[in-house]
């Protein structure tokens, strides 16, 4: 216990000196999980087009055409400004809008009176989707316009003759409301009864979804796990060009000591890592703090694991220098596959099942079920027994190798 005490104490002062490295770790997840959950955040408002609108006409038709923009679900799909025709066509000219929309003198007359008006549309040539949204909204907005001067082309005509004259009276308003609810009679009254009928068939309410950008958390801590256990692995190599790996296979009872005590030295520096990002994800996203003990065992035992066996990994190969590189390379496929970049829920299912197989994506997965769960401790038995069996079966294989012969060269 004294020698395992002391190993522990001897790779912790070593491993402090690098301060570097431990920014590393921490620096590269959180600066892409940063980008990503900006851009998971910020992604929820959608597209917004800049319309420009010229109103030369200046008609309750053309101030009705002109407000249609802004109403209800339209008005978070455009920002409409009122601008001169000179600034509309600079501004469109710039690529500073998605439209500008000209309507011209004389188009509430030519409605009224069913003449020929066009109404001037320029798009941005520079966007693609936002410029065709205008343009369909605007024929919906002009064929209800043709409709509705059907309907009430004479009440159109009187109330914008009243708007011209000193204002509509107590009266007139009265009047004109009773025309236009007359004609909502006339017409609900050919349209009753109605040769269809609509079932509205209420849908079965839907679970809760959970924060889409929490789905990227567990992958991004296992990158800086996957970035620290490598480099952590690598120390083997520091300590066998040191000599100490050949006094240490001649001490009796020693090997067991050393294995253990890299590994519980590994587990705090790892544990430190996984602590504050976790601190950093659950203070983000609102997780409840009951799931950080479980999540800082669960991810700081898969990180040994992965310790483990990228140690044994390195011992395979003839010099320092290519075990790094071997492992570096090896790095970025297993963080590809086990969730780090794209997190299984956006993945086709074949592809999700076969990243679970990795070993970070096996651990980020049951992390992903922590997260999401109801209550704490969601990971089951059997998960942990086997993140226990992989963890195990690495320190023992780094033993075997360390005993047969990589210590000696």
């Amino acid at each position: 216990m004294s020698f395992l005490i002391a190993s522990v104490k001897k790779d912790l002062a070593r491993w402090a000196r690098d301060r570097a490295a431990m920014l590393i770790w921490l620096g590269i997840p959180f600066l892409i999980g940063g980008m990503i959950t900006s851009m998971m955040d910020g992604g929820g408002a959608g597209p917004t087009a800049t319309l420009l609108i010229t109103d030369e006409d200046h008609s309750f038709v053309s101030g009705f055409v002109a407000g249609a923009y802004g109403q209800e679900q339209m008005a978070d799909l455009f920002l409409v400004e009122q601008v001169s025709a000179e600034e509309g066509k600079r501004r469109i000219d710039d690529g500073e809008a998605s439209g500008h929309l000209t309507i011209p003198e004389g188009f509430q007359d030519a409605l009224l009176n069913e003449t020929p008006v066009t109404l001037t549309l320029k798009t941005n040539p520079a966007q693609t989707i936002l410029p065709g949204i205008i343009e369909d909204v605007t024929e919906v907005l002009l064929d209800l316009g043709f409709y509705a001067q059907r309907l009430f082309g004479p009440e159109i005509e009187a109330i914008q003759g009243a708007i011209e004259e000193d204002g509509a009276s107590d009266a007139f308003t009265a009047g004109i409301s009773v025309d236009i609810q007359n004609k909502f009679e006339t017409i609900g009254a050919k349209l009753d009864p109605l040769i269809l009928e609509l079932e509205i068939v209420e849908p079965p309410p839907e679970e809760p979804q959970p924060d889409y950008a929490l789905l990227f958390l567990p992958g991004i801590i296992l990158m800086a796990v996957l970035f620290s256990s490598g480099s952590l692995a690598a120390d083997y190599w520091v300590e066998r060009d040191k000599g100490t790996l050949r006094r240490l296979v001649s001490a009796p009872g020693a090997l067991a000591g050393f294995v253990t005590g890299k590994a519980v030295a590994a587990a705090i520096v790892m544990g430190t890592v996984v602590t504050v990002t976790l601190v950093v994800g659950f203070a983000y996203h609102g997780v409840a703090w009951s799931k950080f003990v479980p999540s800082l065992l669960w991810v700081t035992l898969g990180g040994v694991g992965l310790f483990a066996w990228f140690s044994a990994l390195q011992m395979l190969f003839p010099n320092g220098r290519v075990a790094n590189i071997v492992t570096t390379v090896l790095l970025f496929p297993l963080m590809m596959a086990g969730g780090s970049f794209f997190p299984f829920a956006a993945l086709p299912e074949w592809i999700a099942n076969i990243g679970r197989l990795a070993p970070n994506g096996f651990i980020v997965d049951r992390m992903g079920v922590e997260l999401t769960s109801a209550t704490a401790w969601a990971i089951d038995a059997k998960s942990w027994l086997t993140a226990f069996a992989i963890t195990a079966s690495g320190l023992v294989l780094s033993a075997l190798r360390l005993k047969t012969g990589f210590a000696r060269r």
